[in-house]
């Protein structure tokens, strides 16, 4: 735990290293799994009374995707990230590790990290949104 503290002291050190190591996760690269899995459910992504009510509308899909949907996006897109970038994920998880299990959220220096990903995962899932749910 020490060591990684030691090389991450502050969110400037993780960034710098970000911006050194991190290798860019496309739409191209989930796109496939992504459509593939939205096709052999038939579009069933959501929650059934927000299906149900026909009002699919892009402001608050992604509040409403279904817990297996939700789990294959995410999931896809954390097996992708990872093998893009072992390392980067590796650490920005340890700090993240150690912030919750020291109840100190300063200790998450790892910032970029989180927001790139959240980042994607919306951009990701507009990009599915607007294949399959746009008229």
């Amino acid at each position: 735990m020490e060591e990684i503290l030691e090389l991450f002291p502050n969110r400037e050190a993780f960034e710098k290293y970000w911006e050194e190591n991190y290798l860019p996760v496309e739409y191209k690269d989930v796109k496939s799994a992504y459509e593939e899995y939205v096709k052999s459910v038939d579009k069933h992504i959501f929650l059934a009374d927000y299906e149900e009510n026909g009002c699919i509308g892009e402001s608050d899909f992604l509040e409403n995707l279904s817990e297996d949907a939700q789990f294959f996006f995410q999931d896809t897109l954390t097996e992708i990230f990872y093998e893009k970038n072992p390392d980067v994920y590796e650490n920005a998880f340890a700090l993240y590790e150690i912030a919750q299990m020291e109840g100190d959220p300063s200790l998450d220096v790892a910032i970029c990290f989180h927001e790139e990903y959240n980042r994607l995962y919306r951009e990701f899932m507009m990009n599915i949104f607007g294949t399959f749910f746009t008229k």
